[in-house]
């Protein structure tokens, strides 16, 4: 069976690579791995916060589902996540870096102290794992500090590696340079850890490896030595909002968790100004992002390198993609949180497996659910517990889709907003269970979501027959117990 290695950022737009149409930025590490694979054109994530997307990723199932609905959850049942799955089939299974499978803020099986170098063992399913938790300059800790301490970097001691110079004050992306060498960076701690696997692992099985690098999400602090996009190279950010979607004019004025908070702060967003944020800050912003993604590139870069120096590139389902995005001032807004706009909910998804995945470019719509029967397919074995995925290798061998589109979900708590999404080839709908307001866009005709058609008489059938395509799609998903007699 071959290997599987699954990577995924944080926080990282569809727009961020040069062979998904980006003109300004330089990935040619991720370019190359996607004309060698399939690029997919419309891969959206179940949620766009980071627990409950990658839940969905290690579940195939949407959030309503798996029960982790928001950062703060706790993955209570890991025994059917694809690393347990894997486990039992005999793979020898690692998790690198980023998981969040756990709430970071309090005790959790993440957030306990590792003795020295020593890895977590059986883990979220996995059999070992090495952690980081937390991005950039909040992200030392863990293995990730125990390999700087190692390096003589250490915390409470003022050393310059750890030191952010921030750009401005009041930044809600806290941009700014940062001390840390880029052979010292979480990406570079990544790839120095994957050699070690990769060198030491046992030749007779084959290997899971679930890589989560910290970038591009905010704090956006850049290695000082790495080069920034010019600014000037980077389109300003477009469009507006719909004043009638009451929670998005509420985050914009910074009052979301007046208007619609719950017990807990509003997730990826809480007390922020949009509107207010400066034009300089905002296009600054936008090339400290994207220049993290040019790092990642180069990471990436590497760690290809490995998989080729140990022969292993041959023999691995090989897929990267970004548990959700980031507004980055598109719309008016920024960061994640209770929004449906393609900004943050459609990711890059590159997916390789020399001789058996053609290079090709899929334009329809997947969902990052799919991504679990997609590897379960692909290795011959049977998934144990419900998914609302679907694999991808039907239509990857030239088949065709068997739904008519994909889910997205946000929840806070009971007494907070909350939506359900659904996407179509053409169509994008986004119902708010008990607001008057919703979200319905021509995506072929509106990419950019600027005329929200819900209201409009005129679009009352088609938003009828999404619904009901919709229901009809939740209607598939129910799971069912075994029911061997009529008794």
């Amino acid at each position: 069976m071959p290997n599987v290695i699954l990577i995924t950022t944080d926080q990282q737009r569809y727009d961020t690579l040069g062979c998904n149409g980006n003109s300004f930025i330089h990935t040619p590490n991720l370019d190359e791995l996607a004309a060698q694979g399939a690029r997919f054109e419309r891969a959206y994530c179940t949620n766009p916060v980071c627990t409950p997307s990658r839940v969905s990723i290690m579940t195939g199932q949407l959030p309503s589902h798996h029960g982790s609905y928001n950062i703060g959850t706790v993955a209570a049942d890991t025994s059917g996540f694809l690393s347990s799955v894997l486990t039992d089939a005999g793979y020898r299974t690692h998790q690198l870096g980023k998981a969040h499978f756990y709430p970071w803020d309090t005790a959790s099986p993440e957030t306990r102290r590792p003795d020295g170098m020593e890895p977590f063992y059986d883990f979220a399913g996995f059999e070992t794992a090495e952690l980081s938790v937390g991005h950039s300059d909040w992200g030392v800790n863990s293995h990730y500090e125990k390999w700087l301490e190692e390096k003589g970097i250490r915390k409470g001691r003022h050393m310059p590696q750890l030191q952010v110079k921030r750009l401005f004050p009041n930044d809600p992306y806290q941009t700014g340079d940062w001390g840390m060498p880029v052979n010292c960076h979480s990406g570079a701690w990544i790839v120095d850890r994957a050699e070690h696997f990769l060198r030491d692992r046992p030749k007779d099985r084959p290997f899971y490896l679930n890589i989560g690098f910290q970038d591009p999400h905010h704090p956006l602090a850049v290695p000082e030595e790495w080069p920034k996009i010019p600014e000037d190279t980077i389109p300003d950010p477009e469009g507006a909002f719909d004043p009638g979607l009451a929670h998005l004019k509420a985050l914009s004025e910074g009052r979301i968790e007046e208007a619609f908070g719950g017990r807990y702060g509003i997730a990826g967003n809480q007390d922020t100004v949009w509107k207010d944020v400066p034009l300089e800050i905002r296009k600054k912003v936008r090339s400290y992002y994207y220049s993290m993604v040019e790092l990642f590139d180069r990471q990436i870069g590497e760690l290809i390198a490995l998989l080729k120096k140990y022969e292993v590139f041959e023999d691995t389902l090989l897929m990267i993609t970004s548990d959700h995005g980031d507004m980055l001032f598109d719309h008016g807004l920024g960061e994640k949180g209770p929004m449906a706009f393609e900004e943050v909910l459609r990711v890059p998804l590159i997916m390789g497996l020399p001789g058996r995945i053609r290079p090709q470019t899929v334009s329809e719509p997947v969902s990052l659910a799919d991504l679990y029967p997609t590897v379960l397919d692909y290795l011959g074995l049977s998934a144990e517990t419900f998914c609302d995925g679907i694999s991808l290798r039907p239509l990857l061998e030239g088949g065709a889709m068997t739904r008519k589109g994909v889910q997205a979900e946000f929840m806070e708590e009971k007494d907070a907003i909350r939506y359900r999404c659904f996407m179509t080839k053409e169509w994008k709908l986004a119902e708010y269970p008990g607001e008057s307001f919703g979200e319905l866009y021509h995506l072929t005709e509106d990419p950019k979501e600027q005329h929200n058609l819900w209201a409009e008489p005129e679009y009352l059938m088609i938003k009828y027959e999404l619904l009901r395509q919709y229901l009809q799609e939740m209607q598939r998903q129910e799971p069912a117990a075994q029911r061997p007699c009529r008794c």
